[in-house]
Order: C-alpha cells, then structure tokens, then sequence
C-alpha cells in the first residue's frame, strides 16, 4: 500500500499581498497573522509591520473616501479593500 501525502489549501487563506497605508502611501508586504497573533485579534487577515510593530489588518466595510480624518494612519489597501489595523505584541518573559 503506498502512503500519500496531501495538503490542504483553502481559497480563503491569505496569501502575501502588497498593502498601501492610506496616509503616506507607502507600499508594504502583508503576510498571515501569526497564531498568537489570531488569538488577539480574531478577524485579523493580514499582518504589516510598522518598524517593529506588527499591525494586524481586519477587513472593513469602508471605502478609503470614508475614513475619518486623522486615522489613515492605520488602515490600508489591499486589491482595493480598505483594512483597519490593531497593534498587537507580546511580553517575552525569560
């Protein structure tokens, strides 16, 4: 009998995506959250790094016309959707 092995790949998982902050611009790599990551922020679909500080990206129902004034800082575009980011870490204990 010979063993296969299969993966499981799902349409819905994210995959790296170029992601435009609505405030400078600027052109970022956003990945998949990270597990502990998921646990924080549950709705989470993205991760971009902000210097050194990972911004989890959840989808919103905004278009980047409707974003408040003053808080384009922390969302982004992603193939044209608008992304609202939480700031998340963890205490490194040791």
């Amino acid at each position: 009998m010979m063993s296969a092995m299969f993966e499981q790949l799902s349409l819905f998982a994210p995959e790296e995506a170029e992601a435009i902050c609505c405030d400078s611009g600027r052109r970022v790599t956003a990945t998949e959250p990270e597990s502990w990551m998921k646990r924080l922020v549950p709705k989470g679909v993205y991760v971009v790094m902000v210097d050194t500080h990972p911004l989890v990206l959840c989808l919103t129902k905004l278009k980047a016309d409707d974003i408040p004034e003053g808080h384009h800082y922390y969302h982004y575009l992603i193939g044209g959707l608008v992304y609202a980011g939480i700031f998340v870490g963890r205490e490194i204990v040791g």
